[in-house]
């Protein structure tokens, strides 16, 4: 039996902090298993929240010296969490923060710099998981469908909710998956207005009602008529979604009700064509009551939602498992998810 372990980093677009996963890996028989030792989300202060928010409208240089103090910042917090561990794992695996992601253009930019990872904690860190799929003509996401293949393929549907949700399962013998709609990013962002960083449970959401315009307006977006294999980047949310919701004649509460019922909307549409089975949701928005009630009465799937370490930190554990198929040089970015020429091994190693 094969053994690893790994430390993987996880920051999504909605800003909650940095989820840190420390996990264990077994091989026996050519199936893989895991264990999630120790688990982690270390919240961003308020002003790294801004900071990374406007990054992406900074000059060359600003971009630069952030990578480098994002790169000191995940440091801090990995040496933190290694503090009470009798024993060092055998890498880190870094998705880091992404504030670019233009595939048509050719470009990718998740920051955080590996190397000052890799020196300052003393453990190989691999990184910039993305821009060898794009290199090879692929959307250079989603990349956890790997995970979804390898260590949780006895659902037969796997949605994440984060800022994005995204959508994997098996059809024609492979793994296929895409961005599916805007979400938490959406979600959060009308919960300020209200004072709150979220929705929680969906409690204003429950308020409001549903705004047939807006609805319809939603849907009308020509992301939703493009063929998968397909992303969403956190600035096309903004522009597209997030305007559309601003131009919108109506309460905050009838916004947040009538996005809920566009993210139900369009999960449903994305797997309607397949047999019902077993859909399981993890990421933030799996701790919205209200969402996963509405996914569920839209789909009519067996909705699971496993215990909060998976829900949390799933995104982080597949990380986790991507650095250490990088490591052994397997396939760990999958061709037929993200449209790429051919499957790959992603990630630059640092050695410290």
């Amino acid at each position: 039996m094969e053994t690893y372990s790994a430390i993987g980093i996880m920051s999504g677009s909605s800003l909650d902090g940095v989820d840190i996963a420390l996990c264990s890996f077994n091989r026996e028989n050519g199936r893989w298993s895991f264990e999630i030792e120790k688990a982690v989300t270390y919240p961003y202060t308020e002003e790294w929240k801004i900071k990374l928010q406007d990054l992406p409208n900074k000059d060359k240089q600003e971009i630069a010296a952030t990578d480098t103090a994002y790169g000191q910042l995940l440091s801090e917090m990995v040496n933190d969490f290694l503090k009470d561990l009798p024993d060092k794992p055998d890498l880190i695996a870094s998705h880091g923060h992404t504030i670019f992601h233009e595939p048509e253009k050719g470009y990718t930019l998740q920051i955080g710099n590996g190397q000052i990872i890799a020196d300052a904690t003393g453990i190989l860190t691999i990184n910039n998981f993305r821009q060898k799929d794009i290199e090879l003509g692929g959307q250079g996401a989603p990349l956890v469908p790997i995970g979804d293949e390898l260590l949780f393929n006895e659902y037969d549907f796997c949605l994440n909710i984060g800022g994005i949700a995204n959508i994997s399962y098996r059809d024609n013998n492979q793994r296929i998956a895409f961005d599916v709609c805007p979400a938490n990013q959406m979600l959060n962002y009308l919960s300020r207005q209200l004072g709150a960083s979220y929705d929680k449970n969906g409690a204003f959401a429950q308020l409001g009602k549903l705004n047939k315009q807006l609805f319809e307006a939603l849907n009308a977006d020509p992301y939703y008529r493009k063929e998968k294999p397909k992303s969403l980047s956190n600035q096309y949310v903004t522009n597209a979604f997030i305007s559309k919701t601003e131009m919108a004649d109506a309460s905050v509460e009838d916004k947040l009700y009538t996005v809920v019922k566009h993210i139900a909307y369009q999960v449903n549409k994305s797997i309607a064509h397949l047999p019902v089975g077993n859909l399981l949701i993890t990421g933030g928005g799996a701790h919205n009551k209200f969402l996963v009630k509405a996914i569920t009465l839209e789909t009519g799937m067996n909705v699971i939602v496993p215990e909060k370490e998976i829900v949390d930190f799933k995104e982080a554990l597949i990380f986790a498992f991507m650095g250490i198929l990088r490591m052994k040089n397997e396939t760990n970015c999958l061709s037929s998810v993200t449209g790429a020429r051919e499957d790959s091994c992603c990630g630059v190693i640092n050695k410290p």
